[in-house]
């Protein structure tokens, strides 16, 4: 650096990667300033000798200077790349550029406390922004579902979800050679359970509804009485594993959202038109389910049922570099549990990553009903879907039928049929489990029968619908 580059960077003026300094009798304050600078962009520099207003100094110099800027130095954490130059000025004074980079991932602190730069100021950094930014460094490193948790034992899993889970897999073709194998072999396989322990994700997705505790998840079901939060109809919350809630979910949703139903001459199938796509919905729920930021303790996933609309909220931020508008398009796809996310696959309960709020927008727009909204708060993400206009009768079809009759019509049309093969009938993003308890109502109706048990369990016509 020389006197005409110096000035140039004088007439910059102080700023968000800028400090100037009298002299290094100011030296703690401007290494908390470039750790501020560290944490905001990465980068900054600090030059002792000029004033505030930008007048050009200097300073006395003497060999402990750089001694003194390099022991200072070290207290900032981790390492920062610091590049020192010294300008002797025509008057005899010096003037000494800190420049600093990263190099590697922050947050960073100066003698252990965290400073942050906003502008041309230097502030100290929230606690919760502090936490935020080290679980981001941890996760860059490790995913945050794949940390064990050392309290939680095979026994604390719920054994028949793990079962049903083996069991879509297969059935999804998404896993192979896994029936029969114990609890302990099929996790492993799934890296849900490592020499340390079980996994984060692990008890997400398996944790006993019985044994509620950290980092099992929590859903807040509500239904309001009008279009805002001031009065409830209903309001309920629970904790469990992810699956269970998933359930819970859906059952609220049945029980609560209103469904038109009509009649079609010569036919007594049921058309049923939900005021909200169903499978949209769904999907926006197992969305909030796998990219949850579970390190967020009191977070849920919520589902919001208003007058005039429907949302789906799930705490945390969107991942970097995705932002509102890119989840409208063709998106890469970042789960925050990749764990969780992957398990969710294999069961089949999502097609593939980078794929879930295209199929909300397509199902919203085969429904008829508007575009979904989607924000992020700061602190969550919203899903914000508006109800389905009103349409006159249609001839019924099997795409606009209700499942439960499109089952019996299966049934009827097979003679004998297994419900794996029910399921590749329906062509419906439904999992076994779902399945099975619309047979179970059918079979109770009578419209159905059933032979056998296990993989031998065969589904029969029953009486005739009038």
């Amino acid at each position: 650096m020389d006197v005409a580059e110096l000035q140039r960077v004088v007439e910059q003026g102080e700023g968000a990667t800028l400090e100037f300094k009298k002299s290094t009798g100011e030296l703690r304050q401007a290494m908390a300033a470039l750790c501020g600078m560290l944490n905001a962009v990465g980068s900054g520099t600090v030059v002792f000798g000029v004033t505030d207003d930008g007048a050009v100094v200097g300073q006395d110099f003497a060999e402990r200077t750089l001694e003194e800027i390099a022991n200072e130095s070290r207290k900032l954490e981790p390492k920062a790349e610091l590049t020192t130059t010294r300008l002797d000025l025509p008057s005899g004074k010096t003037v000494i550029a800190v420049e600093a980079h990263a190099a590697e991932p922050g947050p960073f602190t100066f003698d252990g406390r965290p400073c942050l730069r906003v502008g041309s100021t230097t502030q100290r950094m929230s606690r919760d922004e502090f936490d935020r930014r080290v679980t981001d460094r941890l996760h860059a490193r490790k995913p945050w579902d794949r940390w064990p948790v050392l309290d939680w034992k095979l026994d604390d899993l719920d054994a028949e979800e793990i079962v049903q889970t083996v069991e879509d897999a297969v059935t999804a073709k998404r896993l192979s050679g896994v029936l029969g194998e114990k609890k302990e072999q099929v996790l492993r396989r799934l890296e849900l359970l490592a020499d340390e322990g079980l996994t984060r994700a692990a008890v997400i997705l398996f944790g006993r509804n019985d044994r509620p505790a950290y980092p099992v998840g929590q859903l807040r079901l509500a239904r309001f009485a009008g279009t805002t939060k001031s009065e409830f109809r209903d309001n309920r919350q629970y904790d469990g594993n992810a699956f269970h809630l998933l359930d819970l979910a859906e059952r609220f949703l049945r029980e609560t959202v209103p469904v038109a139903s009509r009649f079609v001459p010569g036919r007594m199938a049921r058309i049923d038109i939900p005021k909200y796509p169903p499978l949209a919905v769904r999907e926006a729920l197992i969305n909030g389910l796998i990219h949850r930021d579970y390190s967020v303790g009191g977070g849920a996933v919520s589902l919001g049922i208003y007058d005039n609309r429907l949302e789906v909220t799930s705490t945390g931020t969107l991942p970097p570099g995705i932002t509102v508008e890119k989840l409208k398009g063709t998106h890469d796809s970042i789960p925050r549990n990749p764990l969780v996310a992957t398990t969710f696959h294999r069961r089949g309960l999502i097609e593939r990553w980078g794929r879930g709020t295209n199929k909300i927008i397509e199902e919203c727009e085969r429904a008829g009903c508007p575009p979904p909204d989607f924000e992020d708060t700061g602190v969550s993400v919203v899903v914000r879907f508006w109800p389905v206009a009103e349409q006159p009768a249609e001839p019924a079809t099997p795409s606009v039928l209700s499942r439960a009759d499109r089952i019996v019509d299966i049934v009827e049309r097979s003679g004998r049929i297994s419900p794996s093969e029910i399921l590749e009938k329906l062509g419906e993003s439904i999992n076994l489990r779902s399945l099975q308890r619309d047979l179970r109502r059918l079979r109770a109706e009578g419209l159905v029968l059933v032979e056998g048990k296990g993989r031998a369990t065969r589904y029969l016509p029953g009486r005739r619908r009038k």
